[in-house]
């Protein structure tokens, strides 16, 4: 990446915790690893240590690379899927930059 900033988003689901994570991984297996979209740089699941959230970490070239990811329809039916058996959703967008963003 010729840039020093990169950006993640952060997608949190309370709520249903495992069927979330499922989806999640679902999702990151068939979309994001099969045909990764311009801009994806990488993605992890995560869940809470206690059990209450899990969510989506991703990490992108660009915001406009974002939005066009939460625009596209796999992205909409994975997060459809996760809302369906949760209780709250959040979603946050971050700059990180320096070693953090080259790393």
């Amino acid at each position: 990446m010729a840039s020093e900033t990169a950006f993640v988003h952060l997608i949190t689901f309370t709520g249903a915790t495992d069927t979330v994570a499922s989806n999640l991984r679902g999702y990151l297996e068939r979309e994001l690893a099969r045909s990764a979209p311009k801009g994806f740089l990488s993605a992890v699941v995560i869940e809470a240590q206690d059990g209450e959230s899990a969510g989506l970490l991703s990490y992108w070239e660009s915001m406009e690379a974002i939005e066009d990811i939460t625009d596209a329809a796999p992205w909409e039916a994975a997060m459809d899927l996760c809302e369906a058996v949760c209780d709250e959703r959040k979603e946050m967008s971050y700059a990180i930059s320096g070693a953090a963003a080259a790393g």
